[in-house]
């Protein structure tokens, strides 16, 4: 069984080419996840991290599995040397991969080797249970969950953006007391970054 190799940030992207080029070499096809943003209105961010991708030479090409079946999302997964999956609304994120039937598929491919990058809610997604980021992030923004186990693929639910740069320390501060105690949290700043390898978990700068 292949490591898993993935790169969870809280906002910027500046780790992203030390991260794959180990495992993909330079200016691999990345598939890019908006899936988490969908339900607002302003993507200038989304733009944002398309040009910087491509500004570090990526090829970036869309994959979206609200607008694809689950074949064809499977299929346009193994077409792409990694994924990278947006921040935006982790509960719409997790619902909507779940609807589509492409979370399994995602966590099949990443299993396998596919190297996955997450932020904000693309890293908080894949860990345990999204629960924790009910203060962050507004769950009636988006069809209810039937759960909010997470797609499972490390052993902490990552906050993002811990020194309160979205929405202030408030609510970050609300989700270590109510959610500490039962919950393994990661909090990370913007200014980190997360890499699992297989089951290490390290903290760069981000």
């Amino acid at each position: 069984m292949a490591d898993t190799h993935l790169l969870l940030l809280s906002r910027w992207l500046t780790p992203v080419p030390g991260f794959l080029t180990p495992l993909t070499g330079p200016g691999c096809r990345i598939g890019y996840l908006p899936t988490a943003s969908s339900i607002y209105p302003d993507h200038a961010w989304l733009d944002l991290e398309r040009d910087t991708l491509r500004q570090q030479g990526y090829e970036v090409t869309e994959l979206d599995p609200e607008t694809s079946g689950t074949t064809a999302f499977a299929r346009r997964l193994g077409e792409v040397d990694a994924v990278f999956v947006a921040g935006g609304n982790t509960f719409h994120l997790l619902g909507a991969l779940r609807a589509a039937g492409a979370d399994r598929v995602l966590v099949d491919a990443v299993r396998a080797g596919l190297p996955y990058i997450g932020v904000s809610a693309g890293a908080a997604v894949v860990g345990p249970d999204i629960a924790p980021l009910a203060l962050l992030d507004d769950p009636t923004e988006t069809a209810p969950l039937t759960s909010t186990e997470g797609l499972g693929l490390v052993g902490v639910t990552v906050i993002p953006h811990a020194e309160g740069t979205v929405g202030g320390r408030g609510p970050v501060e609300a989700t270590r007391r109510l959610f500490g105690a039962g919950h393994r949290l990661h909090f990370l700043r913007d200014d980190e970054a997360i890499v699992v390898t297989g089951e290490t978990l390290r903290v760069i700068p981000g």
